[in-house]
């Protein structure tokens, strides 16, 4: 027998069936018996809003006669549910789905604006403060260089560095160029040297001349003038290597040019080592490659009695010793035909040695041949390094460890095997050695390697100079102060050669120190302006500092040629302007009128300028504008008179007068102070209105409105002394000259006055308050002067009378004015009027 269910069953039951159906985040509808009661009172509440309400006759009488509409009165009561008015607030529960959506939909889009506005302030805040620390960063940045400070890395590798004096305590400072042995600030002697030869390059640039402009040999001149003072000789060995890179026809090269500088400056130790021991050397008068390559290896075994037993010697001579140094001086013919000279006894040691040489000699494709290389082989050492920089089998590192002792011997095997890789690859199949390895290698040794006591830093430039890590070695140079000034001068030779990698951007982005900057691809680049412009402003004369400033101008290209110019152009201003000799370098207007050139106009092919119309509005252009900011009142007007900028000169001065007189009105009108400084403007102004004036050509493009503002101004300047002089009179004349204020006495003509004073410059209108008020009080002055006369007659009245009239006219005038003066400025003016009156 099937047992009934109960209605408590079937609600459980019926609960069951959307258990698969329910979600955490979607609410479930809960049909309740509440629930029902709600929606059946809403139900009813607009069934009575749907229907007519029945009133009570005399009751709608009644408000009717008080004009009341009792229905519509009913109508708007009977949708207020009051029944639950003063109930407890719970929380309704509506089972209206399309409610529900529409309410999610409402407060998600609140929730979005909310988290929207919250992310826009904090990145507003963000950006704000970027900004902020960008803007810092950048004028930090300013002050380190207008103060000429230099920002480097500070060298971490000369623990002695303040005893030895090689290199400055932290990093170097600014350019330090005075002589420590003379007595005051006097500059070291080869400073001058080294801005000869730039003076020399400029004037090259400018006459077409560059191309034939030996730049290494003049630097090399200086540089050897001053061995004394740099009681070295190294230095000049830098210039006899970038004049091996720049011989290359390509001179980027490096390994190529490398290998021949170092080859010669063998050749020259073995020439000396063989003047030095003749006797042992026993080369004869004028001897061959081959005896004195031959001498140079009896003095060298000859200190030990004879060569060693490790050595393949044939009747008393070390035949891979001959050949490997006739290699290492460069001697590859003469290696060739000793080798076949001596084929038959090297035939014995190795049997394809001579044809693989042939081949490499003659830049053909040898045949490659596996040659088997032991260590018994290779006891030799000078065959184990004359097979590796061949390319003839792989020859253990170790092999020749004997007699690749110095710096100078390893580079040279490293960059031989580069040179040549091409070919030792084709004849032994391995990877091809490259440049970039041996560079990150050195760079990795660091100076701490090659001079661990700093007493050579110049071994580790040549070390990066052979590598080709120019921009490094230019700015490790730069961190000793010895050697500052020899940094600047390789810079400009690599820039001047093409060798040097310089920033495509003037940014500190990537930085790696002061001066160096990683571009695209981690391509070191050195800031050459950055350093050519701190050298410059260390200068002390600035004929030289505007010969190294022209050259930042070098080596432009079409990418970089607009970028160069107008920082070039930035940086020669800010020099000028420091030094203020404008007559000397940008020209002078002479006493007839005529302009005198200035010299650096004689440059302007180097700034990218074409023009005296072009010249004027990059560097005198900004020269005033720059005097002009500064207040430097006289400097502005020679400058913008140099460039022809008259118009600008007459906006210059008036703002000048508006401002002085803004200042003087900010005090009392009658206390009799002195203008601050008034005179000095008004003497300029009128001297320089009578000299336009004067000379027609300038009087023709002057701007009328600007004249006229000069003029007027100059009229108030009078007005105001006669004012402050108490001559009241002369100084009511004065105003009345300038039109300016309705002192007609006629009403009628305040209007066409106010009209006129809206066209007026601003450096008037915003004195027009201090105007008003010394014109109301010259007035209220000569009326009490004439009322306190003890003579009584016609005259006086009518005096007394105009007086009164150009009051009032003055008070009505400054109510139509439509700009914005001190409020006190009406108050005064009616209290002067009511005196009078």
């Amino acid at each position: 027998m099937l047992q009934t269910p109960t209605l408590s069953s079937l609600l459980e039951e019926s609960k069951q069936l959307t258990t698969h159906l329910s979600q955490a985040d979607i609410p479930n509808v809960h049909r309740g018996i509440d629930l029902l009661e709600s929606e059946s009172r809403k139900l009813v509440a607009r069934s009575v809003r749907g229907g007519r309400v029945a009133l009570d006759p005399r009751a709608q009488s009644l408000l009717a006669g008080a004009g009341v509409d009792a229905e519509a009165m009913a109508e708007t009561n009977a949708s207020a549910a009051l029944l639950s008015a003063f109930e407890t607030m719970q929380p309704a529960y509506d089972a209206n789905v399309e409610t529900f959506l529409a309410q999610q939909q409402e407060q998600s889009i609140v929730n979005a604006i909310e988290e929207s506005e919250l992310a826009t302030l904090d990145d507003f805040d963000r950006h704000l403060t970027d900004h902020m620390e960008q803007m810092w960063m950048d004028t930090q940045q300013r002050l380190f260089e207008e103060l000429g400070q230099y920002q480097g890395a500070e060298p971490q590798f000369f623990g002695m560095a303040d005893q030895t004096g090689s290199l400055a305590a932290g990093g170097s400072g600014a350019f330090n160029l005075t002589d420590t042995r003379a007595h005051g600030q006097v500059t070291q002697p080869r400073v001058e040297r080294y801005t000869q030869v730039v003076r020399k390059l400029n004037d090259a640039r400018v006459a077409g001349t560059v191309a034939q402009f030996d730049l290494l040999g003049s630097l090399e001149k200086a540089t050897q003038d001053s061995s004394v003072e740099l009681k070295s000789k190294q230095i000049g060995q830098v210039w006899k290597l970038l004049a091996h890179y720049t011989a290359q026809s390509a001179p980027r090269d490096i390994a190529r040019g490398a290998c021949q500088y170092l080859e010669e400056t063998f050749i020259d130790h073995v020439d000396r080592i063989v003047a030095q021991y003749p006797h042992d050397a026993n080369v004869g008068g004028i001897p061959s490659v081959q005896r004195k390559v031959q001498g140079y290896l009896n003095v060298q075994f000859g200190r030990l009695g004879r060569a060693p037993t490790f050595l393949e010697v044939f009747n008393g001579e070390a035949i891979w010793a001959h050949m490997y140094t006739l290699y290492r001086c460069g001697y590859k013919q003469e290696l060739l035909r000793y080798a076949l000279d001596m084929e038959d006894i090297i035939t014995d040691s190795d049997p394809g040695f001579v044809a693989h040489l042939k081949a490499f000699c003659d830049k053909t494709t040898a045949t490659r041949v596996g040659v088997s290389v032991s260590a018994a082989s290779l006891e030799d050492p000078y065959k184990a390094a004359l097979f590796k920089v061949l390319g003839r089998g792989a020859a253990p590192k170790k092999a020749a460890a004997e007699v690749v002792q110095t710096t100078e011997d390893y580079l040279w095997s490293s960059l031989a095997v580069i040179r040549d890789a091409d070919q030792i690859a084709t004849a032994t199949g391995h990877p091809r050695n490259t440049l970039a390895s041996l560079q990150a290698l050195m760079l990795k040794f660091g100076p701490a390697h090659f001079d661990p006591t700093g007493n050579n830093p110049l071994l580790y430039l040549r070390v990066l100079l052979l590598c080709g890590l120019f921009e490094n070695a230019v700015d490790y140079l730069l961190q000793v102060d010895r050697y500052q000034i020899e940094g600047v001068h390789i810079a400009i030779a690599l820039v001047f050669y093409g060798l040097l990698r310089i920033p495509s951007a003037d940014t500190s982005a990537g930085a790696l120190s002061g001066y160096l900057a990683v571009e695209d691809g981690d391509q070191t680049a050195l800031n050459i302006a950055r350093v050519l412009t701190h050298y410059a402003h260390a200068l002390p004369q600035t004929d030289d500092a505007i010969s190294y400033l022209l050259l930042l101008t070098l080596g432009t290209s079409e990418a970089t040629a607009a970028r160069q110019h107008d920082l070039c152009q930035r940086e020669i201003v800010r020099t000028l302007y420091e030094c203020a000799d404008y007559a000397k370098y940008v020209g002078d207007i002479q006493s007839d009128g005529t302009r005198r050139r200035g010299l650096l106009e004689r440059y302007m092919p180097l700034l990218g300028i074409t023009s005296n119309e072009q010249f004027a509005q990059a560097i005198i252009c900004r020269l005033a504008d720059r005097s002009r900011d500064e207040g430097r009142l006289a400097d502005t007007v020679l400058l913008y008179n140099l460039a022809e900028r008259y118009n600008t000169v007459l906006s210059v001065l008036g703002k000048q007068l508006g401002e002085l007189l803004h200042v003087y009105g900010s005090g009392s009108v009658d206390s009799g102070s002195d203008l601050n400084g008034l005179d000095d403007v008004e003497g300029v102004s009128r001297a320089v209105l009578e000299y336009y004036r004067e000379h027609e050509h300038i009087a023709r493009v002057l701007d009328k409105r600007a004249t006229a503002t000069c003029t007027t101004l100059l009229s108030i300047v009078d007005f105001l002394s006669l004012h402050r002089r108490g001559a009241f009179e002369e100084a009511l004349e004065a105003i009345e000259r300038t039109q300016l204020l309705p002192l007609e006495g006629d009403i009628s003509l305040v209007s066409q006055h106010a009209e006129q004073v809206r066209g007026l410059d601003d450096a008037i209108t915003r004195n027009f308050s201090l105007i008003l008020l010394a014109a109301m009080d010259t007035l209220s002055r000569l009326h009490a002067g004439l009322k306190e006369s003890p003579f009584m007659d016609a005259v006086k009245q009518v005096n007394l009378q105009t007086l009164q009239h150009k009051s009032r006219a003055l008070m009505v005038f400054a109510g139509m004015i439509q700009f914005r003066m001190p409020s006190d400025t009406y108050a005064k003016l009616n209290r002067m009027d009511i005196f009078m009156h």
